[in-house]
């Protein structure tokens, strides 16, 4: 069946995540995410995909993207096709968001989202990074190695805990640098990790 989807047909999006095309109406072939994400940003911890494929696809801004062992930096109508199995990441650099479309191959991932929305709705706030990553696995998403690791603003793989505190050192020097107002908001609540038991 043929779909249209305006900007105001979609679910409620989370962090900066909008599901625009979704497995229900692509008979489970693939699904498409629409992400906004402003500088200095962590993504999600290092993580592979066992039964999909993932293509980042950047509209505007710069996307940094950690595969295996090496990080590149994507701009405008560049792309990143992954394959199933290959560990990956991606952060934004200190001076520049992203606008990026992520396809899912096939599709399902995308129901994460809004998963995880409501369970934090039931909750009442934040969930920890356990309850993330349980309610992930669902969703043919695992975390790569031992211990969480998230991509810095700069490229580097750091635990995931301590990526919070190197965007937000990393934003707030960039502006600084550039005689703008620092505002620098946490991305993540006070304890989310010591809360979920890691390490990390």
């Amino acid at each position: 069946m043929t779909h249209i989807v305006h900007p105001g047909d979609r679910p409620e999006g989370r962090r900066g995540f909008e599901i625009v095309l979704s497995t229900k109406m692509t008979d489970g072939a693939a699904s498409l995410v629409e992400t906004h994400q402003g500088p200095a940003w962590s993504g999600p911890p290092l993580h592979t995909h066992a039964e999909s494929t993932e293509t980042y696809f950047v509209v505007s801004g710069k996307l940094l993207v950690q595969l295996d062992d090496e990080v590149v930096e994507l701009g405008p109508s560049a792309m990143a096709h992954i394959t199933s199995g290959t560990r990956h990441t991606w952060a934004t650099p200190p001076g520049e968001g992203a606008h990026f479309l992520t396809l899912h191959m096939p599709g399902g991932y995308e129901n994460y989202h809004p998963t995880a929305l409501q369970a934090e709705k039931d909750n009442g706030g934040p969930l920890t990074q356990e309850d993330l990553f349980k309610i992930a696995a669902r969703f043919d998403w695992r975390p790569a190695g031992d211990q969480p690791m998230r991509l810095t603003p700069d490229g580097r793989l750091v635990p995931a805990a301590q990526a919070d505190d190197e965007a937000a050192r990393l934003r707030e020097e960039w502006l600084k640098a550039n005689g703008k107002p620092v505002e620098v908001q946490p991305i993540h609540e006070d304890g989310f990790y010591d809360k979920a038991g890691q390490n990390a």
